[in-house]
């Protein structure tokens, strides 16, 4: 997106430049932030007849981080000139050279200059690969692998250094390592070859000399007998770190596609080619024609490779996505894959479940659902997973279930970090029993029910059954399906919480008076699900009638805490309170038998959210025995608009407190009357 503030850009840089002049009359303060403002400014802004300005910053600064952000305004002066500025140029060169400096520093400026391709700072990098701190070394070293053809330039210095180098040199120590490799190929690392000259055109296509010659070492290969150096080449083209990326001019590599391509149907079309994994991955479902049905047909056939297998596979979704009715023989050869008792990896069929059901859509049902009743259970998983990715559940949607069924919640393997079971019956399963299956038929019948995407009458008769059966988890269950944005909420919007919506209110107070659930009822949450469930439905419930927070509070017992927490986010989202609210938690803060946190709690509530009776209560509040009580009360009267009403009364309170050893709201209580004396 465009920046709304380019066309202030050369304002911008008048007044950078000007503080940049006018920098050494400012104090030591001012200074120091003029010139970081208009470095960063000329950073992103600058040009070459900023490299003065700049190189003087370099000569007299000791400041590191002034330093820094120098030397990349010197990266973009330097960058914008046709001929590097002298005195900027050395004076990055000095900084960079200079061994008292911290390694960090001058890593920072090896960075900097990193984007300029420049003989001179080309140089300063070699030089700085003879620096006595091997962070410098390592770093230098690295700006000489930017490309394979300086690799190949500076690779006797590079191979010399990283033999030099401890093996906890660093993470990019390794990554000199394996620019000094290049790269080698997909498939071929662990081979050989045999003649010299297709040797050197190996070592040639990987770090080049220029782009003909690199052309000419990759027909080399290419056009070679050897199956080794023809699958190098193939691979190369295919890669991106191949061919493309050592070519200074990537698109040259466009005109050998058709030879490519029939070189790799040459591969194919011999009996059990070496390069044959090479040739797939090359020709892969991008480049796939309806012509090469029976080599794939054959190679499926024959193969005992789990490589090849697979790049066929991938190879043949080209031709499923493309003819209008799929080669009944290639589909028989892709599906005889899942099937495969031993040869085939799991990855593979898997491979082959996802190009027959994205290739072939429904036309895929046969294999899928045979897949279901036969396969493994990781393929069952797959299977199950990309029908219904194709809308396989509403045509087959009885054999899907009782598979999912036979899970009982507990399937084999996730898909894509999904439970599958999750894509057949919907989610939730809830909230807080996840995991939990209901035994009795009708609860568990009725739990499905709540999973389906729509929120009719069934669905709401799903919901009563479950919320009056006196389970414990179907009643938690089907509350969370209430509360969750992802339960009712997502299926019939806020509508299709109202039917239930007063059982819950009931159910919710009746949950937290009652002790703990049983803890093997939810894995994840143990003996607190039931708690935690109703507390969630609260927080929803309560938004509409914030009374029903006051019924809650009033018998909350050992859940006080967790209920004011409850109530602190509802009157957050709400912004204001209830007088029956309002007075339950005037009773909190009165009653001594609470702890002090929750007494605090409550009155830190009284004071944010406001009602019609806030007043009276906090009142009342100050009359509590306790000085803590006392004074954090005031502290909020004082604050009110109503305080000159009890100005006197909060004057006599604070003389009766004591003076030493007191609260801190006595202290801010005790400051704010006496300012007003003053005044």
């Amino acid at each position: 997106m465009d920046n709304p503030y380019w066309p202030l850009n050369n304002e911008v840089l008048f007044i950078a430049r000007d503080l940049l002049d006018r920098s050494s009359r400012l104090d030591d303060e001012n200074r120091h932030r003029a010139l970081s403002w208009s470095l960063t400014m000329v950073w992103h802004l600058g040009e070459d007849a900023d490299a003065d300005r700049i190189a003087e910053i370099l000569e007299t600064t000791s400041d590191p981080r002034l330093r820094e952000e120098a030397v990349m305004a010197a990266s973009t002066a330097l960058g914008d000139a046709e001929e590097p500025n002298p005195r900027l140029l050395a004076a990055v060169r000095a900084i960079a050279l200079d061994e008292s400096l911290d390694a960090r520093d001058r890593c920072s400026i090896i960075h900097a200059l990193s984007d300029l391709d420049m003989p001179e700072v080309e140089a300063l990098f070699i030089r700085l690969t003879e620096s006595g701190d091997l962070k410098v070394q390592v770093s230098a070293a690295g700006q000489l692998t930017s490309s394979p053809k300086k690799v190949r330039v500076h690779r006797e210095l590079l191979q010399q250094l990283f033999d030099s180098w401890p093996e906890d040199a660093g993470p990019f120590s390794r990554n000199v390592r394996d620019a000094l490799v290049g790269f080698h190929s997909t498939y071929w690392k662990d081979a050989h070859l045999d003649d010299p000259a297709l040797r050197n055109a190996h070592d040639e296509l990987r770090f080049p000399l220029t782009d003909q010659t690199c052309l000419e070492a990759f027909t080399t290969l290419l056009r070679s007998d050897d199956p080794v150096a023809v699958g190098i080449a193939l691979d190369h083209y295919e890669h991106w770190e191949g061919l493309r990326h050592v070519l200074d001019d990537s698109a040259l590599a466009d005109a050998y596609l058709p030879e490519v391509l029939e070189r790799a149907r040459e591969v194919l079309r011999r009996p059990i080619s070496p390069a044959e994994v090479s040739a797939l991955n090359m020709i892969g479902a991008q480049h796939a024609k309806p012509g090469d049905a029976d080599l794939l047909v054959d190679i499926l056939g024959r193969t005992d490779s789990d490589t090849v297998r697979h790049e066929a596979i991938w190879m043949a979704y080209g031709l499923f996505g493309e003819a209008e009715t799929a080669d009944t023989r290639l589909v028989e050869a892709v599906s005889g894959v899942i099937f495969d008792p031993s040869s085939a990896s799991h990855g593979t069929k898997e491979t082959a479940i996802r190009i027959l059901a994205d290739g072939l859509g429904a036309g895929a049902d046969d294999v899928l659902l045979r897949a279901i009743r036969e396969g493994e259970p990781d393929v069952q998983v797959h299977a199950v997973s990309y029908l219904v990715k194709t809308g396989g559940l509403d045509r087959h949607r009885a054999v899907m279930e009782d598979l999912a069924e036979s899970w009982e919640e507990h399937p084999p393997v996730r898909f894509r970090g999904q439970s599958p079971i999750d894509l057949v019956f919907g989610k939730p399963h809830s909230v807080h029993w996840e995991g939990h299956r209901l035994q009795d038929p009708d609860l568990h019948r009725a739990h499905r029910r709540l999973r389906l995407p729509t929120a009719d009458e069934a669905y709401h008769d799903a919901m009563r059954t479950m919320l009056v059966s006196g389970d414990v988890a179907a009643v938690g269950i089907a509350l969370d399906h209430w509360w969750d944005p992802e339960g009712a909420l997502a299926r019939g919007g806020e509508e299709a919480r109202q039917p239930a919506r007063a059982l819950v209110l009931t159910l919710i107070q009746e949950i937290l008076r009652d002790p703990p659930s049983p803890p093997e009822l939810s894995r994840d949450y143990g003996p607190r699900a039931a708690h935690l469930t109703a507390l969630s439905a609260l927080r929803i419930a309560a938004k509409d009638d914030l009374s029903v927070l006051a019924d809650s509070l009033e018998s909350a017992g050992s859940l006080r805490d967790q209920i004011l927490d409850t109530i602190r986010d509802v009157l957050w989202s709400v912004d204001h309170s209830h007088p029956r609210l309002v007075q339950a938690l005037g009773d909190i803060v009165c009653d001594e038998a609470v702890p002090t946190s929750e007494r605090s709690q409550a009155l830190h509530l009284l004071g944010e959210f406001r009602s019609d009776n806030s007043i009276d209560v906090l009142l009342s509040a100050t009359r509590c025995p306790e000085l803590e009580i006392q004074a954090a009360a005031a502290l909020v009267l004082i604050r009110d608009e109503t305080f000159e009403e009890h100005r006197r009364m909060l004057q006599a309170l604070a003389a009766s407190w004591p003076t030493e050893d007191v609260p801190t709201e006595v202290i801010e209580v005790r400051e704010f009357l006496e300012d007003l004396d003053e005044e």
